[in-house]
């Protein structure tokens, strides 16, 4: 890839997020992006290969976003609480990033709607979001402060949490961003009653 910073990058981000965001992948117009962003074919070859790759360029950047979001927005107390404490604060400032940002929002629920595409898997099969260095390492503190059960293996919880967050579009139909608020709680019930130590 070659070096993303250039005159109007923002505009066709910006644009390139709503297009995607309103139409899908597959339906989403390159010709619509440049010419509402005012930039060039040329411009744009220059930085991008094609439409795939300012797709997976978007991705990148907004999960980049989201996680800058979330270190500004939850306060670092939460993370001495019990791992279902974090888990709910987690998805509340879920929420809240999604309200501030509906087009980052709209994008993200277009995304989850490409499941079974050959996008879809490319984007997460690039980012491998069941492999969480991040959750893991709150599995395996929550474990130290005994909240888990023991008698369950380890790595079996960890691969369990992780492919149910990443795969809740599996388990529940989402449209909408409240359907995900919902989702994220019922899932953490869930896991609280079948793996609390208490």
């Amino acid at each position: 890839m070659s070096d993303k910073s250039f005159e109007k990058r923002d505009e066709l981000i910006k644009v390139a997020i709503d297009e995607f965001g309103e139409n899908g992948y597959d339906k989403a117009s390159l010709n619509n992006i440049l010419k509402k962003a005012n930039i060039s074919k040329g411009t744009f070859y220059y930085h991008f290969k094609n439409k795939e790759e300012l797709y997976i360029y978007l991705v990148e950047m907004l999960i980049q976003e989201k996680k800058k979001f979330f270190i500004e927005n939850v306060d670092a107390n939460v993370f001495a609480k019990d791992i279902f404490t974090i888990f709910i604060e987690l998805g509340k400032a879920g929420i809240k990033f999604a309200k501030e940002n509906p087009s980052i929002s709209k994008f993200s629920e277009s995304f989850i709607r490409e499941k079974g595409n050959s996008i879809y898997n490319k984007v997460t099969k690039r980012f491998n979001f069941q492999n969480d260095d991040y959750m893991n390492a709150l599995i395996e503190a929550s474990y130290e402060r005994g909240e888990i059960r023991d008698d369950l293996p380890k790595e079996f919880v960890k691969n369990v949490i992780s492919y149910l967050f990443t795969n809740i579009t599996e388990i529940v139909k989402l449209e909408k961003i409240t359907d995900y608020e919902e989702a994220i709680n019922n899932l953490i019930k869930f896991l609280k009653d079948g793996l609390s130590s208490s």
